[in-house]
This record gives structure tokens, C-alpha cells and sequence, in this order.
């Protein structure tokens, strides 16, 4: 069975390098494109398909932004399971403030500097309690393009998505910071686990991936 992972913004496989899936499992890393600048998230996930083969049997698993794109792929493609972690299967309320606040950083001339800073504001959003966690993040964000980010960012505060993917199934931390757990309605809740549990909690969620992607295995 193909597995295809999809990371959070701007990240890359590191996020998952503490997961160990069963042998049975072929696993792929989906590395972004580049989008156009005005880039609708369905088109976008619509040149981003290319890159999976859609004649065997494939699941889906989506950290935080790669679970929006995984949720619009599935519109295009037809996944056995769609595995959402540290996201959301909807699009989240947004306030017009947000909104605001949002397109006014984005404008900035320092908002690259400030959205791809590492510091006790983005440990904290992120969950990043440990040299180990903070280590990862500031690499991350060192290497992620502003430019991506920002049209990333856009996009996910339009995204209006009503309806659930068919065969989805989310896992979330409860002291998710960035997306609050409140918001969501998780399957499964782990307990203390912030953003980066992909990483933190990684023991934990690989038991809990294997379990969940065998029940699609034919």
C-alpha cells in the first residue's frame, strides 16, 4: 500500500523522521511546488496530484496544511483513507479582524522576517517545549520560502470548506496552540500534545498510524 505524506507550511519530511511505519507500507514524501501567485487551493492540489500514482491502492496522510491539500486532493482524486494530523477536515471561522490582521502582515515588508523568525512566540504556538523541538523549528522555518507562506497562508483563511472528506480520520493534540482543539472535532485526542506531536509524541502516533492505515489494507 502507497502512503503519501504531505507536511505542514513550508516544512518537509523531517517533521515525519521519527515515524517508523510497518514494512507492509511504501512510503512517499510529497515535496511542494511552487504556486502561482493568485492560486486557488483546488488548483493548486490539482498540479500537486501529478505527483501520486493513482493506479494502485493509496492513502493520504496530511499534517496541518498538508491536510487541507489532502482534503482538496481527495476531490480529484479518490484516496482508500485520508489520515489528518494537527488539522482541520473544515474550514475554520475566521473574523473579519483575522482577516484583516492577516492581509495587513502578508503586505508587510517585514513579514517574512517576522513569519519565518524563530522565538518564544512561535515555540510557544507551535508546541516546541524542547531544545530538541526548537531545533527542528527554527530549521524549518529557516528553509521555508516566504513566498509560499504567505500564499499559503492566505489561502487557508479562505478556505470554506463545509463538508468532511469521505474516509477521514483525525488525530489532534489537545494543547494545540495554532489550531485549538476546540475548534475541531477530532476521532482521536491525544492529551498534552501540542502542533509538532508528529515529532513530540512521534512513539505514540506511529502506533496509532499503523493501526488506523492497516484497517484500509485490502
Amino acid at each position: 500500500m502507497n502512503i503519501y505524506f504531505l507536511s505542514g507550511l513550508g516544512a518537509d519530511k523531517r517533521v515525519f523522521s521519527k515515524i517508523r511505519l510497518d514494512d507492509r507500507f511504501s512510503v512517499h514524501h510529497i515535496d511542494w511546488i511552487k504556486p502561482s501567485k493568485k492560486e486557488t487551493l483546488s488548483n493548486y492540489a490539482a498540479r500537486l496530484a501529478a505527483k501520486i500514482d493513482t493506479t494502485q491502492p493509496f492513502q493520504l496522510v496530511g499534517l496541518s496544511f498538508g491536510g487541507i491539500i489532502a482534503s482538496e486532493l481527495s476531490n480529484i482524486i479518490h484516496p482508500e483513507q485520508i489520515i489528518l494530523i494537527s488539522s482541520t477536515p473544515t474550514g475554520l471561522p475566521v473574523s473579519k479582524l483575522n482577516h484583516a490582521l492577516i492581509k495587513f502582515l502578508l503586505l508587510s515588508p517585514l513579514a517574512a522576517p517576522i513569519l519565518k523568525s524563530a522565538n518564544s512566540l512561535s515555540y510557544k504556538f507551535f508546541g516546541a517545549d524542547t531544545p530538541e523541538l526548537q531545533s527542528l523549528l527554527k530549521q524549518i522555518l529557516h528553509d521555508t520560502d516566504s513566498k509560499f507562506l504567505k500564499w499559503a497562508l492566505v489561502q487557508m483563511s479562505r478556505w470554506d470548506r463545509k463538508e468532511k472528506a469521505a474516509n477521514l480520520f483525525h488525530i489532534h493534540g489537545t494543547a494545540d496552540k495554532l489550531i485549538p482543539i476546540n475548534l475541531v472535532n477530532p476521532d482521536v485526542r491525544i492529551e498534552g500534545a501540542g502542533h509538532l506531536m508528529v515529532y513530540a509524541q512521534a512513539e505514540q502516533m506511529s502506533g496509532l498510524l499503523n493501526k488506523k492505515l492497516g484497517d484500509e489494507m485490502h
